[in-house]
């Protein structure tokens, strides 16, 4: 029986392997999302592929359609929206074994820059039902899952008004925007840092701890992070002159900035972030409070469905 809420499109058709799940996010990249889903069920019809789908109607309407999907056994949940879509899937589906689906639609979608799946619906769709499923971890951020990146300091006041006062440019654009703002305002604060029992404090810019590479639409904060090592890497922009931060600046895009002698990555599983002043904190494209902040990293605590080609580099799931 399908899950309340989801409309039917598998009752009449093959039985496959997993239940296939699709939750749209209509609000996602001022509709974006919407038209990627118009697409793709054209796609999904023409192929003959079963499967169930509902339109979220809120965050708490697309987590409890989340659950419910993850109640059938095996079922791949995929979300079409952006990275906030996906964290609230990825959270949903915790403590289940249902599977993790990306189909990206969002402003950024920077998780799914990480496993190389396709930014085209068609494309990423067929990496859905043609790909691996491989172990994701998570991090728990002040008691809330994330899967992406989380962070405080001058990233996090570029969200706030990235999503307060840009929302509606696209993609990297409203990013910009936002970073050209904040450098006219934003001052580097004192942090207080402790990764594994040791602790660092300096004067930064900016604390990301990530669990993937990406966030900011396209920026490689943390080249080197793998979201199934059981570690956060934690990038540490210290204090530069204001002139020397905005020609660093282009460098993450290529994630080049790391090797600039300002740039202090650490890697751990327990991380606390204080500063004396509370600064905003975002996690996966999202404010979800103030600093302190405390992470605590969730090795492979779910499954994800990624490109055939990705399992050269990444361990499948058991």
């Amino acid at each position: 029986m399908s899950p309340q809420h989801f409309e039917d499109r598998a009752s009449h058709l093959p039985a496959k392997d997993r239940p296939l799940y699709f939750i749209i996010n209509p609000a996602a990249s001022n509709g974006k999302a919407r038209a990627a889903w118009d697409e793709l069920q054209q796609y999904l019809h023409q192929q003959d592929i079963p499967y169930w789908f509902a339109i979220s109607e809120d965050e708490d309407n697309l987590t409890a359609l989340a659950k419910k999907a993850a109640e059938t056994p095996g079922a791949v949940v995929a979300g079409v929206g952006g990275d906030g879509t996906m964290s609230l899937i990825a959270t949903a589906i915790y403590g289940s074994d249902a599977v993790l689906g990306v189909i990206p639609a969002g402003t950024g979608n920077d998780f799914a820059r990480t496993f190389c799946i396709p930014a085209n619906p068609i494309e990423a769709c067929r990496s859905l039902l043609d790909g691996n499923i491989v172990p994701l971890d998570l991090g728990r951020l002040n008691g809330k899952l994330f899967y992406n990146v989380v962070g405080a300091g001058l990233d996090a006041e570029v969200v706030a008004d990235a999503n307060r006062l840009f929302k509606k440019v696209s993609g990297s654009l409203g990013y910009m925007l936002a970073l050209v703002k904040q450098l006219v305002f934003y001052r580097p604060h004192r942090f207080h840092i402790t990764v594994d029992g040791k602790h660092t404090e300096m004067d930064a810019w900016l604390v990301s701890v990530a669990n993937a590479q990406y966030y900011g639409s396209g920026m490689r904060v943390a080249p080197e992070a793998d979201p199934q090592d059981g570690y956060a890497d934690v990038v540490i922009v210290g204090k530069l002159h204001r002139l020397q931060f905005m020609r660093l600046f282009p460098l993450v895009y290529q994630g080049k900035h790391v090797k600039h002698p300002a740039v202090k990555v650490l890697r751990g599983k327990q991380i606390t972030v204080k500063c004396a002043k509370p600064l905003h904190v975002h996690a996966d494209g999202e404010l979800i409070g103030k600093t302190p902040l405390k992470v605590e990293m969730c090795h492979h605590a779910i499954s994800i469905k990624v490109p055939a080609a990705e399992n050269e580099k990444i361990s499948t799931a058991v």
